[in-house]
């Protein structure tokens, strides 16, 4: 069986990728992933039943609005990645852990530790390992580096909105503050910024529009960018007493049909345009896993689970058998995991091989799959790991590849049906194109809370576009003159998000401590002097400050 461990160096990228499984394990990533798969299932049948044009449509007006919505959001989800780097701890409002912090409480430690505490203090001894080991993770400098790298880089939405993402996931939770001091909890902002954005019925009643037009896509992405401007300014006393409930008495739902109407978010969101939403999901869900031949079942249903699975990536790695049947896993010399051996390898061997491991996003069972040449892969699994959890795990890894493989032969049929259905050469990329393009918006809105934030004022539109332009090229390293002080804001803001700056005593001895970390050569005081000049001149805003004796960094 394996033990729950997982090495801190690990940590990052796994907040990283565990943020963007969360994101689409939500209602609206199982609408995009159920369109996706309908479109293949459509392409197979368009391939094989006489090219139906009615079909051809249908096809290329879903993949027009999935390419668009893909492109829309990355910035938004690679944000809220970046947020779970670098800023995410519990401060204890949710009744219970998100699940992005309630794995890591699984696979990095706090959890095994708090279990020997009497179950009322559980809690709060999970909640305070977390903050230790968020903490020592973030006193590193591959992670100080990695922030750095984030934070110099262009704001062009075609350089892959890391930054323009970050920016804005960051000036969402300053707004949202203003409206409602609960938000401050990093936590409780995270996770009703993914309720709010990726449960929205109404967002699923543009995605889902059976409009083949280019006027659907249009409609969506206004939809989408005027939600993320909204949510400044949303009800969010109202929608935080309800996510609140709702997270500390969860509903079970044995039926498709009420969890999607009872279990998404109508927010700000009329009951007619918000119904459309459930009923067009529950119909593409039917239609996609209920009514499908058997031959797409397999296919849909084998895609559909890997959804639940976050994979950690496929390593190259040794495996070597002790005695007692413990096993050890090695990434060259980093040991990634151990646990106790179950299988059929002598004790004493060491073999190479490749390992996938793979963590179910719901229930926090794992799995790792060793694969040794050609042989048959061998597999590992938690202890929680129902024998129905095996069993789907196991049928569906074997039906995984060929259900893959079919998927990008169809993938390709698809941009050639779409093509040639369409009154235009190249739609899916014209659509993508144009949610691209719309996602500049993102990096107009972050400015103008960086830039107004501070005096709790308006946004100055010459003052936003002299932010954005000094912003584009290359992030913070256009507005400071040496990359050591962005360095400093980068340690800065990992520091802070741990708690670990009470006063300005404390930032000063840790500011000494670290300069192996920052590299700046001048004293704290010194350093964020300047840094506060020449924000509040090139941004308007200072980028630190100090409120209540506590030293802030905005970013």
């Amino acid at each position: 069986m394996i033990q729950r461990h997982i090495s801190p160096d690990c940590l990052p990228a796994f907040l990283h990728e565990a943020t963007h499984h969360w994101c689409f394990m939500n209602a609206v990533g199982m609408a995009v992933s159920l369109l996706h798969q309908r479109a293949l299932t459509d392409a197979a049948a368009y391939r094989g039943g006489g090219r139906d044009k009615d079909l051809a449509r249908r096809i290329t007006g879903a993949m027009m609005r999935y390419e668009a919505f893909i492109a829309l959001q990355r910035p938004l989800a690679e944000g809220l990645a970046l947020f779970a780097e670098f800023d995410l701890s519990s401060h204890g409002t949710l009744p219970r852990l998100c699940p992005v912090l309630a794995r890591v409480a699984d696979y990095f430690s706090p959890g095994v530790i708090a279990s020997f505490e009497p179950e009322e203090h559980r809690d709060a001894v999970t909640r305070n390992m977390l903050d230790f080991v968020l903490g020592s993770t973030r006193r590193q400098q591959q992670v100080v580096t990695r922030r750095l790298d984030v934070l110099i880089q262009s704001t062009d939405p075609e350089g892959g909105g890391y930054l323009p993402g970050y920016l804005l996931v960051k000036a969402l939770w300053s707004a949202s503050m203003g409206v409602d001091a609960r938000l401050g909890d990093p936590e409780l902002f995270f996770s009703y910024a993914i309720e709010y954005l990726y449960t929205d019925l109404g967002l699923i009643a543009h995605l889902l529009d059976e409009d083949d037009s280019q006027h659907a896509v249009d409609q969506m992405i206004e939809y989408f960018v005027r939600r993320v401007i909204d949510f400044g300014r949303a009800d969010h006393a109202a929608n935080l007493d309800e996510f609140l409930a709702s997270n500390r008495d969860r509903k079970m739902y044995t039926e498709f049909d009420a969890w999607a109407r009872h279990c998404n978010r109508r927010w700000e969101v009329d009951d007619a345009t918000a119904d459309l939403g459930a009923d067009r999901l529950i119909a593409l869900h039917d239609e996609t896993l209920e009514r499908a031949s058997d031959e797409d079942l397999v296919r849909n249903i084998a895609l559909m689970f890997q959804r639940t699975v976050l994979s950690l990536g496929r390593h190259p790695v040794t495996v070597a058998v002790g005695e007692r049947d413990r096993y050890t896993v090695k990434d060259g010399e980093q040991v990634v995991m151990t646990g106790t051996y179950a299988f059929g390898l002598p004790i004493g061997t060491v073999v190479d091989g490749h390992v996938n491991v793979s963590i179910d996003a719901y229930n926090g069972c794992a799995a790792i799959e060793l694969s040794i040449g050609d042989d048959t892969p061998v597999y590992w699994f938690s202890d929680d790991a129902s024998e129905d959890w095996r069993h789907s795990f196991h049928s569906t890894r074997a039906a995984l590849s060929r259900a893959e493989g079919e998927a990008q032969e169809l993938l390709t049929l698809l941009r050639d049906v779409a093509r040639q259905a369409s009154g235009v050469i190249y739609p899916l990329e014209i659509a993508r194109d144009r949610a691209t393009v719309a996602t500049e918006v993102f990096t107009h809105l972050a400015a103008g809370v960086l830039t107004a934030a501070m005096e709790q004022r308006a946004p100055d539109l010459d003052a936003v576009a002299k932010s954005v332009t000094l912003l584009t090229p290359a992030g913070l390293a256009g507005v400071f003159d040496r990359i050591r002080y962005v360095r400093a804001l980068a340690w800065g803001g990992l520091v802070m998000s741990t708690g670990a700056l009470p006063d300005l005593d404390t930032a000063r001895r840790l500011f000494e401590e670290d300069r192996d970390l920052h590299g700046v050569a001048e004293t704290f005081d010194e350093t964020m002097d300047l840094i506060r000049r020449t924000g509040f001149d090139k941004l308007g805003n200072p980028l630190f400050t100090v409120r209540d004796g506590r030293p802030m960094f905005i970013l």
